[in-house]
């Protein structure tokens, strides 16, 4: 009887000990290692523009260091239009303060109507937890002023990476073919291209998505009249590079405003309604289509990378899961024992949906006969599953061929 072959113990307990530390090392310098992985698909965004000035004549440092300044001057204009958008909406203070105060005394005679509770008990509650906050005051500015300092010296950390990068492709391009000196140099060129066609169509795909979402969002918020339609539907178009939760904090804003500057609360229903139909037609038909024919990863593994690096490094994780985990799968292609692992993380092909499947046919080829033989007789064989499965595996050799053409 023939047997299932494994790897043998001591390799895949080295194997998963190696896994162990490597997920200690991740979590342990995640403060490091996610700037780099930043600045990884951040110079894949800026590599264009650095060959294109050292095609015009200019030094690599030069190129490098305007490529990062440009990119520098473009986010800085970016938090500028944010950082005067939100002076414009502190600028109507006094308004919201006013219908703030309308919905609290609406909130307050509904709540003593609703579980006969008297507006002073209310009042004294609420003034208990004004005084709490009050006194966490000191605590919430400290946490926001760190969290801006750290969100500032990130993204100044991910412009110096980007630069060395770019200054030091070539030279990093040498330390691979000394690191894989049995291979080829043409395998590694090839394995650093279609890495850098990943990025670039990722991040191609991802710009299209937010112009989509980002115009579908300001579209709605117009026929709604709320104030800045554009700026609001762009900012949530670009907040979905953040799966799950950036929907509800793209829609946050104009709930607000919704809730403060208009007489109806149905204003804020229909806010909640455009962006919760943005994001259904976008998971369901905008990203698939747009992004997911430039990534080839299977759902499965993109909801699991999702979930993985969530859990390793918060929102950072979530953004980078689908490019990192992109990059893996082409790395696993090139490695020989690891092509099981590449072909994992792949997409299925059309002969894995087909009925009579490969697995279908063996499984019909080894069901008894409902009758039995006589005895003496040879046992009877089903022409048709030999058929099937005949045409099944010239079927699946036929997949396998285009497919590895195609790669």
């Amino acid at each position: 009887m023939k047997e299932l072959k494994f790897a043998s113990p001591v390799r895949t307990a080295s194997i998963l000990v190696i896994l162990v530390i490597c997920f200690v090392i991740l979590s342990w310098a995640q403060d490091v290692i996610v700037p780099m992985l930043f600045a990884v698909v951040f110079s894949g965004i800026l590599f264009p523009i650095c060959f294109q000035l050292e095609k015009w004549g200019c030094h690599k440092g030069v190129a490098a260091f305007v490529s990062v300044l440009v990119a520098g001057v473009i986010t800085a204009l970016f938090l500028t239009v944010v950082a005067m958008q939100l002076v414009h909406l502190a600028g109507q203070g006094p308004q919201f303060v006013e219908r703030l105060s309308q919905l609290a005394d609406k909130a307050e005679t509904a709540i003593a109507a609703r579980f006969h509770i008297g507006k002073s008990a209310q009042a004294d509650h609420i003034h208990m937890l004004l005084e709490k906050a009050k006194d966490n005051s000191t605590a919430y500015f400290s946490s926001v002023t760190s969290f801006t300092t750290n969100v500032v010296s990130q993204f100044l950390l991910i412009l110096l990476f980007s630069f060395f990068l770019l200054y030091f492709r070539v030279f990093f391009l040498e330390f691979f073919y000394k690191v894989f000196a049995s291979s080829e140099k043409l395998l590694i060129d090839e394995t650093m291209q279609k890495i850098y066609a990943v990025i670039q169509n990722y991040l191609s795909g991802l710009l299209k998505v937010i112009c989509i979402i980002g115009t579908l969002n300001s579209i709605g918020l117009w026929a709604l009249g709320i104030e800045s339609p554009l700026f609001f539907g762009f900012l949530g178009g670009m907040l979905v590079v953040i799966p799950y939760i950036g929907i509800l904090i793209g829609s946050a804003l104009p709930l607000i405003v919704a809730l403060v500057t208009k007489d109806s609360y149905w204003y804020a229903v229909g806010v909640l309604g455009v962006f919760l139909f943005v994001h259904i037609l976008e998971g369901n038909v905008i990203t698939p289509y747009v992004v997911g024919s430039k990534v080839s990863i299977n759902p499965l593994v993109a909801v699991f990378s999702l979930l993985l690096f969530g859990k390793l490094w918060g929102l950072s994780g979530l953004v980078l899961a689908l490019p990192v985990t992109a990059i893996c799968k082409i790395i696993f292609d090139m490695l020989p024992g690891f092509k099981a692992i590449g072909f994992l993380l792949g997409k299925p092909q059309k002969y894995h949906f087909k009925r009579y499947s490969m697995l279908y046919a063996k499984l019909r080829s080894r069901t008894p006969a409902a009758a039995p033989a006589p005895a003496g007789d040879a046992p009877p064989t089903s022409e048709s599953t030999t058929i099937i499965e005949t045409s099944v595996r010239a079927e699946v050799s036929e997949e396998t061929t285009t497919t590895e053409s195609t790669h």
